[in-house]
């Protein structure tokens, strides 16, 4: 059997029960660790113009921020519970140690960070999703499974889950399916790998390149930003016009 399970929470609007609200009391509450306040000073005009939308600003004005926070916080805390039930009902079934297991998530949100509320950005904070395989035993593509805890640091691309997931069932390819094949990195987190994470926006030539160490992002009218993941994780320095990083 397949099973797309569309747990629809955290998409807007961010209404939950009350008692996902309880754990994050709004004292609490403070901007996620990627936010600087400047920290859009060294982006080309149109990263600027991308980041600055109206619905941050809205939110400051109306001393909203907090509670937005909050909200997004208690819709993960929520969409968390409802994927246990699914995974509660999957280990009560007899397809428990026969199903492949993935989770994941289309896009990541802004809350703030780059002056920015809600997607549409090239950013990590934006295109950096949770993904996590599970494959048990005798799985075609995979025999020994993945191992539980391990951790593949390498970016890839939601393109990738549909050719992974033909190779791991042992069905044919897709010719026209342009994502690579995760099965080495199940095998072996530390594999080789040498395919960089495309993300795309709305208009042809602005994209982003994520490799391990690197974030580049390509605008329509050719300006640029680097970012060096490994020791600026949160993409607070634009190290593009450096001369030591031309190549």
């Amino acid at each position: 059997f397949f099973l797309a399970c569309g747990i629809y929470r955290p998409h807007e609007p961010w209404f939950v029960p009350k008692k996902y609200f309880e754990p994050f009391p709004l004292e609490s509450i403070q901007p996620g660790p990627g936010y600087k306040a400047d920290d859009v000073e060294d982006l080309p005009p149109a990263g600027q113009k991308l980041a600055r939308n109206r619905y941050f600003a809205h939110i400051q004005i109306q001393n909203q921020w907090k509670q937005g926070i909050q909200a997004y916080l208690a819709s993960i805390y929520y969409a968390d519970a409802m994927l246990g039930r699914v995974l509660d009902a999957l280990e009560r079934s007899p397809h428990k140690d026969n199903t492949i297991v993935v989770l994941w998530s289309d896009h990541g949100w802004h809350l703030g960070e780059k002056e920015h509320w809600q997607k549409f950005t090239a950013w990590r904070i934006c295109a950096r999703v949770p993904l996590i395989i599970r494959v048990p035993k005798g799985a075609p593509g995979l025999p020994d499974g993945t191992v539980a805890g391990s951790i593949c640091k390498q970016p890839v691309g939601i393109v990738d889950l549909y050719p992974t997931l033909t190779d791991l069932c042992g069905l044919p390819d897709k010719a026209n399916n342009t994502g690579n094949k995760l099965t080495p990195l199940l095998r072996d987190p530390a594999a080789p790998w040498k395919h960089p994470a495309v993300t795309h926006l709305n208009h042809p030539e602005s994209f982003a390149l994520s490799t391990e160490r690197w974030r580049y992002i390509h605008y329509a009218d050719d300006s640029e930003e680097l970012y060096d993941i490994q020791n600026d994780p949160n993409e607070w320095s634009n190290i593009a016009k450096k001369p030591e990083n031309a190549a």
